[in-house]
């Protein structure tokens, strides 16, 4: 390998410290978004929704309003641990004998599901599930917020009304998924020029190319100065739902008017002298927990070493074989890119959130 070319890289998420508390997240203006909130007084919870709605404009790939996700909060007045469940729910009116195998082994996506005849559960209006982020944020704001709602989105609508910026890596995940963008007329208009994915110039210091996320920032603000509820309620769920209706997807008013996010119990348990807070259901939660309970009668000493990575990974390995074997099918598949995103909060008082939203997809279902 030449000399010119790095040998090695590294990846970390962005840290944003204030003497109001810490914010990481994926996204450096995500962060400070959230900063932001938290300097001016807000809570661990104002600010975790002024980071979600921003880091789903900037990275629309990998979560948004559409998608869903999962929460996980300490309240430090109270000393107590809650579970946020916002996940995505199938439409009421799905058949699944509209979505048959192929009998062509196993799918390309992120999860390597069995390969479903014109991938319908992965691509178009008929992939498209209920959405749950909005009103997991808008009830974790109701019962911990401080600051006012409307508020805590505007730094997501001024960066929709900026546009995205098309950087390297932007160019770069909507390059990878350009036959899948150009299958939707919407989306193609959205992310693609004539079909191609959006040329940047090699000198960027000297010019910038954004794409237009105007509607994106409509519907922010329809959110912001109306709630939450009116993603589900309101005339901005029910231009959705006619939207992916007209495309042939199943999603429905009634769906969105049904959808709750839940607040849990969260699953708690020991590990040698810590103790641990996590999601319980169709999460990582207790496939976490799982791994853990494996290591307890390791002896992984006090220093890492190959007997104690080969114990985390035999753990790990029992784990998801258990998971997979009872909770759902096969796995992640290494070859797909990424689609989900986490951001962590901890404000001045000792109270902390951790968000994970995805779209299950790149891009969910391009539409």
């Amino acid at each position: 390998m030449s000399s010119n070319l790095s040998h090695s890289s590294q990846t970390r998420k962005t840290v944003i410290e204030t003497e109001h508390g810490v914010v990481a997240a994926q996204h450096r203006l995500a962060a400070i978004a959230g900063a932001e909130v938290l300097a001016a007084g807000g809570d661990a919870v104002d600010a975790a929704v002024a980071t979600s709605f921003v880091i789903g404009v900037l990275e629309p790939w990998m979560s948004g309003p559409a998608g869903g996700g999962a929460m996980m909060l300490w309240r430090a007045d109270e000393g107590q641990a809650h579970a946020l469940n916002h996940g995505m729910r199938s439409p009421g009116a799905l058949d699944p004998a509209n979505y048959p195998l192929s009998g062509r082994g196993k799918a390309g996506d992120l999860f390597p599901w069995e390969h479903v005849e014109g991938d319908r559960n992965v691509q178009g209006a008929t992939a498209i599930a209920v959405p749950g982020v909005v009103d997991g944020l808008g009830q974790a704001h109701e019962r911990f917020g401080k600051m006012p709602w409307g508020e805590l989105l505007s730094p997501a609508i001024d960066h929709a009304r900026k546009g995205l910026l098309v950087d390297w890596y932007a160019a770069l995940v909507i390059a990878s998924c350009t036959r899948e963008l150009a299958k939707d007329d919407d989306a193609a208009a959205l992310f693609l020029e004539d079909g191609q994915w959006p040329t940047i110039s090699g000198w960027a210091a000297l010019a910038e190319k954004r794409l237009d996320q105007s509607r994106m920032a409509d519907s922010l603000d329809q959110i912001a100065r109306h709630g939450a509820r009116t993603l589900y309620d309101g005339d901005l769920g029910a231009a959705m739902a006619q939207d992916v209706q007209d495309k042939g997807g199943s999603l429905s008013r009634e769906d969105l008017n049904a959808y709750r996010a839940e607040f849990h119990a969260p699953l708690a348990f020991a590990y040698r002298d810590a103790r641990f807070h996590v999601v319980p259901g169709l999460t990582a939660g207790p496939t976490f927990r799982d791994t853990f309970a494996s290591l307890e009668t390791e002896a992984l000493g006090n220093a890492p070493g190959p007997d104690s990575y080969a114990a985390m990974a035999n753990a790990l390995k029992g784990a998801y074989a258990r998971r997979l074997g009872t909770m759902g099918d096969t796995g992640e598949s290494p070859e797909a890119p990424g689609c989900t995103t986490h951001f962590s909060v901890v404000d001045r008082h000792g109270n902390m959130v951790a968000q994970t939203q995805t779209l299950l997809s790149i891009f969910g279902s391009r539409v």
